[in-house]
């Protein structure tokens, strides 16, 4: 199964009904947002197809579909946000609770890593982060106990915001930062951390804001590899044909990126209805459990956990930065749906600049 031939399909007869029936049941698919942890065919030194094949007729109906669904769905985000207040952020009212819920996912996370203890999978050497991360020396296992020990303490949280940042630039050193870019997550839970153990006001209020950030350019970058390395997804859904419903595989993948880049692109810029849209996107996490099994449930702790936290906070500062908030919610829909396909055009470039800088 080549990735040229999973481009070639019918078109859906209709496209917007396909669209909703797909996103609305594809959720495995979606939440499965690292498939080279699935995939024995992932080599991120190969080159992604090129863009042309990218940009097929389906792509752009998918993209303006979804656009179009983006751009309602952020003139009802404004109006409620508008309407109910308090529903677009809660402030600092559960900022205790948001901080142990990430403190004890990292930490959970960690001491299922720590001696191989997580999945039978990651007997063949050390996890160093995830499941594709392989690397059998003695230390990390040593260290992951030692991440998940610290963040038992306020105090200790910075020993295990650097213990993250070694492991991570381990993972640089091994695999290459286009291989790492895909789990920017993990710099973010350490500078949640680092500044948790700071403590100052200032510190404080960063710490959800680039949490939350991280995790959004990290799902926004697995959909943009669905694109590219289409053959990846593919080799997973022919290991789980039920998922597609019937549709087309090759409409399945260009659905499921967009699905996940969509609603990564939500959780960073909603408003009034973010915290739903975080609890969903968790759901589709743990809706995935079930098929993937033990593999999935593991190494997606720390992603659920964040997106409890963006539960509970609420919205990000970004919009506001922007500038994507002004008074009638069809100008605030519209500069969202500008920033959107803006986002799309930066992903592709930056990922195809970096696999081109780094495997040439």
């Amino acid at each position: 199964m080549t990735s040229e031939a999973g481009l070639d399909f019918a078109r859906p007869r209709s496209l917007r009904a396909c669209i909703l029936a797909v996103a609305a049941t594809l959720t495995p698919v979606a939440a499965s947002a690292h498939v080279k942890w699935f995939c024995s065919i992932a080599d991120v030194s190969l080159p992604p197809i090129a863009l042309s094949r990218v940009l097929t007729p389906i792509f752009v109906a998918v993209c303006c579909g979804f656009l179009l669904l983006l751009f309602a769905g952020f003139m009802l985000d404004d109006a409620v946000a508008q309407r109910w207040p308090r529903l677009a952020s809660s402030g600092r009212l559960h900022v205790e609770t948001e901080e142990k819920l990430l403190r004890l996912a990292a930490g959970a996370f960690f001491l299922l890593l720590w001696d191989k203890g997580a999945i039978v999978l990651w007997e063949r050497g050390d996890a160093i982060l995830t499941p594709e991360l392989m690397a059998s020396v003695g230390w990390v296992s040593g260290l992951q106990f030692a991440i998940a020990l610290s963040v038992a303490w306020r105090r200790t949280c910075i020993l295990g915001a650097v213990g993250i940042g070694i492991l991570y630039g381990f993972g640089i050193d091994q695999f290459g930062i286009f291989h790492m870019t895909d789990y920017v997550f993990f710099p973010g839970i350490a500078a949640y951390l680092a500044l948790t153990t700071i403590g100052t006001a200032g510190c404080l209020r960063l710490r959800v804001p680039l949490l939350s950030g991280g995790l959004a350019f990290s799902l926004m970058w697995t959909a943009i590899e669905k694109f590219v390395y289409p053959e990846w997804t593919l080799f997973v859904v022919a290991e789980h044909p039920d998922l597609a419903f019937g549709f087309p595989w090759a409409f399945v993948v260009v659905v499921a990126g967009f699905v996940e880049f969509t609603l990564a692109f939500y959780v960073m810029t909603g408003r009034g209805l973010v915290r739903f849209g975080a609890a969903a996107y968790a759901a589709i996490f743990i809706a995935a459990i079930p098929e993937f099994g033990h593999l999935d449930a593991v190494g997606h702790i720390p992603i659920v956990g964040i997106l409890a936290v963006v539960c509970l906070r609420g919205a990000s500062p970004l919009p506001r930065l922007l500038g994507l908030i002004q008074r009638r919610p069809i100008v605030n829909a519209a500069g969202v749906a500008g920033f959107y396909v803006a986002s799309l055009v930066v992903m592709f470039a930056m990922y195809y600049g970096l696999q081109w800088a780094e495997y040439g």
